[in-house]
């Protein structure tokens, strides 16, 4: 018999709302899960906006969460930064979020880093190019989250990993990755937790981020059948979730 997790890790932007409009069903089994007395972490590779705006966002979607329950790549990568002793970064990230990561030392020069996150229409040949000089001149490259595309209300658009890849490809250096799949992303959510990965269930769309990284920290997923998923991507899968759902208010029959 499967034991009962004791938390969920859940994602947002396809899982359980899709173009700032919630799946039907999905503020429901959010209060569900609460009844039943699970913890819950809402994970995230959106990287254009602040944990503190997130929060916002969801509540004014109706989702009852709090603000410490949003993980998202951009605050990994702020822990991250604070641990690494007298560095200085290149942000190539929105204006709220560089604002996001005043504590760290900003140098356009000589960075130790260059931090590539949502950019918007920044992505240029002369942002790419300085960003490419740096890293030849010995920065190295960290990137917030590596998905090629999101869905925006008005269509699919190019996602800040499409960008990553090139300068990967540039320069011949590997990115640091902040966001899912990477096992730094979810040891942290582990930890605030404080639970072992045994006792956490991912729940997610994208069999490439959450699934893969929940197959390589053996932790059990749900994927859901909705935002990017794909029914080819089951064929021969990149990672074999333990679970898949139509929609995420399933869980409420899973669980």
């Amino acid at each position: 018999m499967t034991s009962r997790p004791e938390a969920f890790l859940i994602d947002l932007d396809g899982t359980l709302y899709f173009k700032n409009e919630p799946y039907p069903g999905a503020i429901e089994v959010v209060n569900y899960l609460r009844r039943a007395n699970y913890q819950l972490r809402f994970l995230t590779n959106t990287t254009a906006k602040t944990p503190k705006m997130l929060h916002e966002q969801m509540q004014e979607m109706g989702f009852d969460v709090a603000r410490n329950e949003i993980f998202n790549a951009t605050y990994a990568c702020l822990l991250y930064l604070r641990s690494q002793p007298q560095i200085s970064c290149h942000f190539m990230v929105d204006a709220a979020v560089k604002a996001f990561f005043s504590e760290i030392p900003m140098d356009a020069a000589s960075p130790d880093f260059v931090v590539v996150g949502d950019y918007g229409t920044q992505f240029d040949y002369a942002s790419l190019n300085h960003a490419f000089r740096l890293l030849m001149d010995g920065a190295e490259l960290i990137a917030l989250q590596r998905a090629p595309y999101w869905f925006s209300p008005d269509g699919m658009r190019l996602d800040c990993g499409a960008f990553v890849a090139l300068l990967e490809y540039a320069t011949g250096k590997t990115a640091k990755i902040m966001g899912k799949p990477s096992e730094l992303f979810f040891r942290t959510a582990l930890a605030d937790l404080r639970l072992s990965a045994s006792e956490v269930v991912v729940v997610g769309d994208d069999i490439t981020t959450d699934i893969f990284g929940a197959q390589n920290m053996e932790m059990r997923s749900v994927l859901v059948k909705t935002g990017k998923f794909r029914p080819e991507q089951l064929e021969i899968p990149v990672a074999k979730p333990t679970w898949v759902a139509a929609s995420v208010p399933e869980l409420a029959a899973l669980f």
